[in-house]
């Protein structure tokens, strides 16, 4: 009974910070479809046609959605696992927020600048808001886990999410250091990023596995060197 009890009290250190932030997301995902206006029809151009006039808004609403959803899948894969909070985590969950709702902005800044010439600066303060979204995801789990506030199944895979993490601050750092250099080639690698953060599940796991097939090798190796 008193288990049950410290249960209880243990999921409500989260629960409002997974609320709250559920619902910044969703608003932050909605105001990106805000940049998108309605056509007007001008002479005899078909609707469709007036459309295609929109295909910028368009490309920068997909970049926008999936870029919050990735990072609110990582959220919720991550608070599956954490369990307890203080003032220091939900600062930090805070500074995520942040970097959530100015997305929206960083969206339609790319949006509108993508067919002047400052298109590259647009992508390099997107890149740069995409820098600081993995930076705030990072800052989490790390606090969370050094912390005693996150469990999971054994502390090899605790080590496995760390470097997942910390992975996700390089690889969304060098998005925006190559943003200076070339727009499409940062593009390939927002790609690879949303590959490899869409399924945190199945990439830790995998990752787990990788882990644990170089640690057999070198144990192999090791006592292959004390035979000899």
């Amino acid at each position: 009974m008193e288990d049950m009890d410290k249960n209880k009290v243990t999921s409500k250190e989260t629960t409002r910070i997974e609320a709250f932030s559920d619902g910044v997301f969703a608003i932050a995902i909605t105001l990106l479809i805000l940049e998108i206006h309605v056509p007007v029809p001008e002479g005899n151009e078909t609707l469709l046609q007036s459309l295609m006039h929109e295909w910028a808004s368009f490309l920068a609403l997909l970049i926008g959605f999936f870029t919050l959803l990735v990072c609110w899948i990582n959220h919720h894969y991550m608070f599956s696992m954490i369990h307890k909070s203080n003032s220091v985590l939900s600062l930090l969950n805070g500074f995520k927020l942040l970097v959530v709702t100015i997305t929206p902005f960083a969206t339609a800044l790319l949006a509108k600048n993508i067919e002047t010439s400052w298109i590259l600066s647009s992508a390099t303060i997107y890149a740069f808001n995409f820098t600081l979204m993995g930076l705030a995801m990072t800052s989490i789990w790390l606090y969370a886990s050094r912390n005693g506030f996150a469990t999971t199944e054994s502390v090899k895979k605790l080590r496995v999410i760390n470097r997942y993490y910390i992975f996700a601050t390089i690889l969304s750092t060098t998005i925006w250091l190559v943003s200076y250099v070339s727009i499409i080639l940062s593009l390939v690698l927002f790609c690879l990023m949303f590959i490899n953060y869409i399924f945190p599940e199945r990439m830790v796991a995998l990752w787990a596995f990788r882990r644990h097939t170089k640690d057999i090798s070198a144990d192999v190796s090791a006592n292959a060197v004390k035979v000899n």
